[in-house]
């Protein structure tokens, strides 16, 4: 028998239709024929729904659009063999009846299984998923800063000393700086404290919007000049941002916790690939205290 991930790939085709780049809501809710194949009408969601069913390295290739013809042959020769199969009387053969039943027992269990999930994610509990997100990522401060990096504590006083003269910053990284930055006038970008090196980031974080810092700052890479070009405190997302990914992530923990009761209270017998028991997994070391 097919993996469950297999049967329910299968199944894609009969399964509800989910966002399709490319086309608006109002496009997809109006059901339209883009077929007749001897008097059998193929609907556009049916063809969508196939769209969705594939893998994902194939619908980037140019969307929807790009393979739509190729798309609907396949629906239309897939049409072609069920009314065949039909008229031959497949739906009463016994692997097309055994095959329809391990679908069936694999679409009751995930429906049943989302049903479960739903009843267990309700606002509060989504909400109390957010809050402990808010919790382990607060508002952060960033700065935007451009340096120039050189071998020697002499060599950076000099650069220095240029800058004080008038010269721009840009130009100075592009003509000393040893650095990989030294093409884009010393850009970093923005970045957070933690992302730099300790002497770096205690240097650029005490600094003010437009200075250049007073005496080269020593890392392990060299000697520094920092320019401090802009501030800002980046915000977490919204809880309506956040939704989707927290409904996922909650999904997904609450479904271990379902099928770990399951498992508690139902009696397994397990067995080996040739029949004989299987020897039960050693208990987890208890965890010190």
């Amino acid at each position: 028998m097919p993996r469950l991930c297999h049967a329910l790939a299968a199944l894609a085709i009969f399964l509800p239709v989910a966002a399709v780049p490319g086309l608006s809501v109002a496009q997809t809710d109006a059901d339209i024929p883009v077929a007749v194949v001897d008097g059998k009408k193929i609907m556009r969601s049916t063809v969508l729904r196939e769209f969705e069913a594939l893998p994902d390295s194939i619908k980037q290739q140019g969307g929807l659009e790009a393979i739509y013809p190729r798309l609907l042959d396949r629906v239309i020769q897939q049409q072609l063999l069920v009314t065949e199969g039909r008229q031959k009387k497949m739906a009463t053969d016994p692997l097309v009846v055994a095959r329809m039943k391990y679908l069936e027992d694999a679409v009751i269990g995930e429906v049943y299984l989302n049903r479960l999930i739903e009843q267990n994610m309700s606002p509060d509990f989504l909400q109390n998923q957010y809050n402990a997100f808010l919790a382990q990522n607060p508002p952060s401060e960033q700065v935007h800063a451009r340096h120039i990096l050189l071998k020697t504590e002499t060599d950076a006083t000099n650069v220095i000393g240029h800058l004080a003269a008038g010269k721009k910053f840009e130009d100075a990284a592009k003509e000393f700086s040893t650095g990989p930055s030294a093409p884009n006038g010393g850009d970093l970008g923005f970045f957070k404290k933690e992302d730099m090196v300790k002497p770096f980031a205690d240097a650029a974080f005490a600094m003010k919007p437009g200075e250049i810092s007073k005496a080269p700052v020593k890392t392990r890479f060299g000697y520094h000049v920092i320019q401090l070009v802009e501030r800002r405190t980046t915000q977490p997302p919204t809880f309506e941002e956040m939704k989707p990914q927290l409904m996922q992530r909650a999904g997904r923990n609450v479904a271990v916790e379902i099928m770990a009761k399951f498992m508690e209270s139902a009696k397994i017998e397990r067995f080996e690939l040739d029949g004989t028991p299987m020897e039960p997994a050693p208990a987890a070391a208890p965890k010190p205290q």
